[in-house]
């Protein structure tokens, strides 16, 4: 199926919304043993200071923010703050998934000093961007690099909810042990069964079953430290990566979460706990530099 991608060059403040998600061929390994994370090793691409990701090129370091009206590549200078010569310009080209097309589209400076292009992703979402760049008039050599991101949903997957929600809400069974659990969505929220025959259940008395789910708490797996559930979904949807190892939330199992200055943050888990209670300004303050407003605990 060919893709279409409608192309509009909008503002530049359009292109700034914390609502993006990015993932990078880029990344950099770190260790979790220091920190209860025995036998776990993790990968991941550096965040960068408006929720991108970062990779270094040539003796710069670019960060690329996808959002649903643009992309838009920014040159860090000193304190992470973006730097752009007053000439500066470009050629994106761009593939989506597993197409073979290629599209091109001149970068252009923007008021916030990236360099980026206004583009409509908002029918290409939760795929693969493939972004070969070229960045010139910034020095003797352009920046040239390759980069792969999406845009994000912002919705959890269905492996993740059934993570949260764990048992059937009419058998009591762990969800998955009668094969795939079949899901039952009510507006805008979503239930598990673990078989076919609970649905007519779920579906005859939707809110005595949504309001047991998704108001349930968790328990709690260490001081401090307790199991998300789907009460904490939409929170979880909205925070997207662990603040301490920068991990996709639900990619080692139910997410934690810890009350960090009464706000509620989510972990990838238990052993990241240690280091967001040691400097709990640093890491809300890196949530919030992403757009991140942790709901209350």
């Amino acid at each position: 199926m060919k893709l279409r991608i409608l192309t509009a060059i909008v503002a530049a403040t359009l292109l700034t919304s914390p609502q993006l998600s990015t993932a990078q061929d880029t990344h950099a390994a770190h260790d979790h043993a220091a920190d209860d994370h025995a036998g776990h090793s993790h990968a991941a691409a550096a965040t960068g200071p408006h929720g991108g990701t970062v990779q270094t090129v040539g003796d710069s370091r670019v960060e690329t923010v996808i959002a649903e009206k643009g992309i838009m590549f920014m040159i860090l200078g000193q304190n992470d703050q973006p730097i752009a010569p007053p000439n500066a310009t470009g050629t994106l080209k761009l593939r989506v998934g597993e197409g073979e097309k290629e599209y091109t589209y001149q970068l252009k400076k923007l008021k916030n000093l990236a360099i980026g292009v206004g583009i409509d992703l908002s029918k290409v979402v939760d795929q693969p961007l493939h972004m070969n760049v070229e960045i010139t008039d910034i020095g003797s050599q352009p920046l040239v690099f390759h980069t792969i991101g999406k845009l994000a949903s912002g919705k959890l997957s269905d492996e993740l909810l059934i993570i949260l929600q764990a048992t059937c809400p009419v058998s009591g069974q762990p969800l998955g042990t009668m094969g795939k659990p079949p899901k039952v969505t009510i507006g805008n929220k979503s239930l598990f069964v673990c078989c076919a025959g609970c649905t007519k259940k779920v579906e005859a008395s939707p809110d005595q079953y949504l309001t047991k789910y998704y108001t349930a708490k968790g328990e709690q797996v260490r001081e401090g430290v307790f199991k998300s559930t789907l009460a904490d979904a939409a929170a979880i949807a909205a925070q997207k990566t662990c603040p301490v190892m920068d991990e996709p939330l639900g990619g080692m199992g139910v997410p934690g979460k810890v009350n960090v200055n009464g706000k509620a943050v989510y972990i990838c888990c238990p052993g990241c706990a240690k280091k967001l209670v040691a400097e709990p300004d640093k890491y809300l303050a890196a949530l919030k530099a992403k757009g991140i407003v942790p709901p209350a605990f």
